[in-house]
């Protein structure tokens, strides 16, 4: 059966004990693309085994280098953009196979129905939930931009939403799968964007992370009513709104004299008296 006229990219770094179904989710697609951000683990060797093509980028937690390729090269006429995160179930590809052969579909873009995971658990009070998701996007609609975390955007307001199947049918997004990769992934991440920004004077950089936290408190207290799942809502909604908190933190550190400042100086003044008392 040939493969739909649709390229899946997708950027990768140590993803090894994840990698390897999500890939599989995709081969279904005439393009497979890989971005590998030097990746120090199995993941590279993994992602041979199912993509039709690998591109090897500068390690970088935002998307820039991939944009800058993704922008000259010419795709299908469809475009996908998944994480490592992401898993598809085959009803659902077999809707969109339905949709990308249709030469009478005058859609630009394709929303499919979404299921959003963290720390496995998947409820429309998490503060991570999300029933849809805009991912499947005609190459004559797509732009990019330097926009950290909105990299991919359409230029189209045809965007069809293709009907939910059943609860399973749905593109997944598997994500923290417990607290240490909670932690370790949004430390990662909280830092990289406070450093992204970090050009931004300093108190309108304040100001707007204090907001973000503000509004996360909004979100899992008076829209998602997190705190009705009991303690997992707690739990998510903690984690949810520290996420906003550590970026704060970050983006107040950067712009003073911290510890790696101030501390040596400390040192050597204390260093320089104990000379004169031995």
């Amino acid at each position: 059966m040939p493969k739909p006229s649709v390229t899946v990219y997708l950027e990768i770094f140590n993803e090894e004990k994840r990698i390897e179904s999500c890939l599989k989710s995709f081969t279904w697609a005439k393009e497979l693309v890989v971005f590998d951000k030097h990746s120090t683990d199995q993941s590279l060797e993994i992602a041979r085994k199912y993509a039709t093509e690998i591109i090897s980028l500068p390690f970088t937690l935002a998307s820039e280098n991939a944009i800058r390729v993704i922008s000259t090269r010419k795709s299908c006429e469809w475009v996908m953009f998944p994480t490592a995160s992401s898993l598809i179930h085959p009803l659902l590809v077999r809707e969109i196979r339905k949709l990308t052969e249709d030469n009478s579909f005058e859609y630009d873009v394709i929303s499919l129905p979404y299921g959003m995971h963290s720390f496995g658990i998947n409820n429309k009070k998490s503060p991570w939930t999300a029933s849809r998701k805009n991912i499947l996007i005609r190459r004559s609609a797509l732009c990019v931009s330097s926009k950290l975390h909105n990299e991919i955007k359409y230029e189209s307001d045809k965007i069809y939403e293709i009907p939910f199947i059943n609860d399973e049918a749905l593109l997944y997004h598997c994500t923290h799968k417990d607290g240490d990769d909670f932690f370790n992934r949004h430390m990662r991440y909280t830092k990289y964007e406070a450093e992204y920004e970090k050009h931004t004077p300093r108190d309108k950089a304040l100001k707007q992370a204090f907001f973000e936290i503000l509004k996360s408190i909004y979100v899992v207290v008076f829209r998602r009513r997190s705190f009705l799942l009991g303690w997992d809502g707690i739990a998510l909604s903690l984690a949810y709104i520290s996420y906003f908190i550590m970026k704060f933190i970050y983006t107040w550190d950067i712009r003073r004299d911290n510890g790696n400042i101030v501390y040596p100086a400390l040192q050597k003044k204390i260093d320089d008296l104990w000379k004169n008392e031995i």
